[in-house]
């Protein structure tokens, strides 16, 4: 985070270093700046500007560049075009085809020229000042970082063939190390450069004579001669001197520095591959022995500033290197007219590493498919090939888009980002056709990844769409399109997200389709303060920042919705900074303040919804145990007595899982049902929650309003989805609260038979329910229908009475918990005869709150045996006598299965 130091900074302080990051980050001023020293070079290379002119017309190309990079470019070349007719006239008919090539490759290959104006003009620079030649070993290394491998050879060749050119024409040794035997050459005058720079006031005479001075018919009749000059002087230097070689080795190194940055993976790869600039030496060396030159040491001395300077650029986190880059655009341009986005390219994520959370999710990815591609020993040794495709779920703001794109970026494949808009057409049978050209293009640029970002558009349900609706025709191809890529050599992934993952038709949600459905859940507490962490990270911000807390008071909300507080509060805190001229921290007022006033987008309806859908879909193996669902973190220790109620549980749910062969040689059949009968609050619900999380299964809710919620119609659709939904996640707990509310006699029945009559056919029918225990709970049991309380179905029934003497004083200390030291609750439990597990809850809260009010006054209250009995004095049990009645009666009648 920001310094103190930088805290205390007014905003005027401020101003520089802020103009010099914006100055960093701004790409059109760098360009510029390249077109300046283009300028400067060519213009400081042929004498005819006075001195102090020449950094003014480059000046003045660099700014035109700001805005028209092209048109700097070309004016850098039309300057110089008299002082190079005023050097030499052929010089000047030769430079006329520098001209027409400018103008032709201007608008593509501006920064190009530009550059090779810096590379070949430097070391010939006003009168070859020494060191300048360095510019040129670093400037084409920095090219070739730039442009790219395979541009490279417009950077090297160049560059080095026109340096050599023209130090074999002038007669001069060159400052960029590139040496050659210039006895072997012919001087030719007529492109010698000799004269003096002219005057200022001398400047528009000379200007017209150098430009008339094209038109003498005498100097037109030496354009051959200097012609046979200049290719006489290329052959010489490739076949009869050392320009093939120096050449070669120069287009091979720039090379492979370029295409070793892109292979790197780390922060260091600029600098590690600029470190293949060493091999020039060697190659060097190699040559002056060959050719019998003298070795100049400043071209080690030129290397070694070279990679260091790559470094310094490097630690300041400059990057250069496009070859990743440029790679992917060559690949997009075979998507045409679809405008596909390559997502590896840009943004600010580098890799899934820099994305904090969704360490689970993130595993799952690297596992299914950075370690097939990338570990080929592994996926040639064990047959793994990555997954057809990936579906990720969950509610809008997760990141799942982020996530995609930092893997896009760790990965060295084209990974595609596909807009559904530009896939639909208004024609018929031009969306179709729009599909199979996208995976036509994906095989030919295999591997890649296709990533359908909101898929929900091309793959709804076909039984939402009309007859002659596109959307099924569109959904079919899509399948074709995914299962073709079975028999195929290409390697072709399909990546789909979605925030609406029921609507999706149920043949795309297939194995073969989307081998891995991934949910992107909200983010945990842990996860919540690592957000508010990062985004608070490059803003000014209180030390004293309370992230636990932040995090506990967004429970609900996604990466987006902390994004947006932190957004907030930065803006409500630059006001302030803003009325009084020096900079406010952001602080944990402005974070609360701001929390007040945001609420979650994602509602607890939505969840359930994702969470269900989870259930139904979800294919993950790394993810976390504790994402289960669970109704919560309750534990045995957490209920205090029914020994015998737990011993069943055991029984019902572990023992034929874990010992099936016990229960195959007795020919026991696992119990499908345990129903839980009692006054209200004596745990009934309590002691199921322990049991799905101590016995690990999952744990589905049942309720009148859960059946009732999509009216009579539906409620039979409920059940056998929950049903179903509990087979496939076994095992299961699938529990019903409140039985008697959907499953009453159907003498008196206020709901469907039909509802009723799917419970019971879901218990015992048809339909094997292995690893699916059915518990319910009813204070209201004389309510049920009979039919459903017969072995079979309910094997067994408990009552839960309410708790006797030492299952009261377990209470008292389970829910004082720490707060229970040194009090007597012997006597506390003695004088609640008759009361609730809820009762008892109840009073620890009240004595628990009077110790909160204390505090808040100032006064230590501690919690007594004197104020426990002070509050049961004035407390009746909820249990009446009526209920404990009808509880006696239907125990004769039924009795107990335990």
């Amino acid at each position: 985070m920001p310094s103190q130091q930088q805290k205390n900074k007014t905003l005027n302080q401020q101003k520089v270093g802020t103009y010099l990051k914006l100055l960093q980050d701004n790409e059109k001023f760098w360009k510029s700046f390249i077109v300046f020293l283009g300028a400067l070079f060519i213009l400081g290379t042929f004498p005819f500007y006075p001195i102090y002119m020449i950094p003014i017309l480059a000046f003045i190309c660099g700014g035109i560049a700001y805005k028209m990079p092209h048109i700097g470019t070309l004016l850098s070349v039309l300057l110089v075009f008299p002082a190079v007719a005023y050097q030499s006239a052929i010089f000047g008919w030769l430079f006329l085809l520098v001209i027409a090539i400018t103008l032709f490759e201007m608008f593509e290959s501006w920064m190009v020229i530009s550059a090779l104006e810096v590379l070949i003009f430097a070391p010939f620079a006003f009168g070859s000042v020494p060191f300048f030649g360095w510019i040129t070993v670093l400037g084409m290394v920095l090219g070739s970082l730039y442009f790219g491998s395979k541009r490279s050879i417009m950077i090297s060749i160049p560059s080095v063939m026109a340096i050599l050119l023209l130090s074999s024409i002038w007669l001069v040794e060159n400052n960029a190390f590139m040496p050659l035997n210039l006895d072997k050459y012919i001087p030719n005058n007529t492109l010698m450069i000799n004269n003096p720079p002219v005057d200022l006031l001398s400047l528009p005479g000379s200007i017209g004579s150098a430009l008339a001075s094209l038109g003498d018919f005498s100097q037109i009749s030496m354009v051959s001669n200097a012609m046979g000059t200049v290719f006489g002087n290329i052959v010489t230097i490739l076949f009869g001197d050392s320009g093939f070689f120096q050449l070669a080795g120069w287009a091979l190194v720039l090379f492979a520095i370029s295409y070793v940055s892109g292979q790197i993976k780390g922060r260091r790869s600029q600098f590690i591959s600029s470190l293949l600039l060493i091999s020039i030496i060697p190659i060097y060396y190699g040559i002056t022995v060959l050719f019998g030159y003298a070795f100049n040491e400043g071209m080690a001395l030129a290397v070694a500033t070279t990679i260091v300077v790559v470094g310094i650029l490097e630690q300041f986190h400059v990057q250069i290197s496009h070859e990743d880059e440029v790679t992917r655009s060559e690949k997009m341009k075979s998507f045409g007219k679809f405008g596909i986005q390559d997502m590896g390219s840009g943004g600010s994520e580098k890799s899934l590493a820099d994305v904090g959370n969704y360490d689970d999710v993130k595993q799952e990815l690297r596992d299914s498919i950075i370690m097939p591609l990338e570990k080929k020993e592994l996926s040639y040794t064990y047959g793994i090939k990555p997954p057809a495709g990936i579906l990720l779920f969950g509610p809008p703001g997760t990141g799942k888009t982020m996530l995609m794109r930092a893997l896009a970026k760790e990965l060295k494949y084209g990974f595609y980002y596909i807009k559904s808009s530009d896939i639909l057409s208004q024609w018929y049978g031009e969306s179709e056709k729009n599909i199979s050209e996208l995976f036509t293009a994906a095989r030919h640029n295999s591997p890649s990844i296709l990533f359908f970002d909101e898929i929900d558009s091309i793959g709804k349900k076909r039984t939402g769409y009309t007859a002659d609706d596109v959307g099924p025709r569109i959904l079919s191809i899509l399948l074709q399109e995914i299962d073709g890529f079975k028999g195929s050599k290409s390697s072709v992934m399909v990546v789909g997200a979605t925030n609406v993952p029921q609507q999706l038709d149920s043949a795309l949600l297939r194995p073969g389709r989307f081998d891995k459905i991934i949910y992107m859940h909200l983010p945990e507490a842990e996860g919540r303060e690592k957000i508010f962490q990062v985004s608070l990270a490059k803003v000014p911000c209180d030390e004293d920042i309370d992230f636990k807390r932040l995090a506990v008071k967004t429970e609900r909300f996604s990466g987006a919705d902390i994004k947006n507080v932190v957004d907030e509060a930065v803006r409500m805190a630059a006001k302030e900074a803003n009325a009084t001229g020096v900079i406010v921290p952001i602080k944990m007022d402005h974070l609360l303040l701001t929390l007040k006033k945001i609420k979650p987008s994602t509602s607890i309806a939505a969840i359930e919804d994702y969470e269900r859908f989870k259930m139904d879909f979800e294919r993950s193996v790394s993810g976390k145990e504790e994402t289960k669902d669970r109704p919560s973190d309750v534990k045995w220790e957490d209920v205090a007595g029914l020994d015998k109620v737990k011993q069943a549980f055991l029984e019902t749910i572990e023992l034929p899982l874990l010992r099936e062969d016990l229960m195959k040689e007795f020919t026991i059949k696992p119990s499908k049902g345990i129903l839980l009968f009692g006054p209200p609050g004596t745990g009934k619900t309590l002691i199921v929650k322990a049991a799905s999380n101590e016995l690990h299964a999952s744990f589905q809710i049942l309720s009148g309003a859960e059946v009732m919620k999509l009216g009579y119609t539906q409620a039979v659709t409920v059940i056998k989805q929950a049903f179903n939904r509990a087979r496939e996640n076994a095992p299961s707990i699938v529990f019903i609260d409140e039985i008697e509310t959907f499953a009453p006699a159907r003498s008196a029945a206020s709901v469907s038979s039909e509802i009723i009559g799917q419970l019971l056919t879901e218990m015992d029918g048809m339909k094997e329910l292995k690893g699916v225990v059915v518990i319910a709970a009813t204070n209201k049991p004389s309510m049920l229908d009979s039919a459903i309380l017969r072995p079979g179905r309910f094997d067994k029934i408990f009552y839960i009475p309410q708790p006797d003497k030492n299952g009261r004083f377990e209470m008292f200390r389970i829910h004082l918990g720490k707060f229970a030291e040194g009090v007597n609750l012997i006597e506390s439990a003695t004088q609640t005869e008759g009361f609730s597990g809820a009762d008892i809850a109840a009073i620890c809260q009240e004595a628990k709150m009077k110790a909160v009010r204390g505090k808040l006054e100032g006064k230590e209250v501690k919690i007594t045996e004197a104020m426990l009995l002070g509050i049961i004095a004035n407390r009746r049990p909820s249990i009446t006598k009526d209920m404990l009645v009808e509880y006696d009666r239907f125990r004769q009648e039924y009795g107990e299965r335990g």
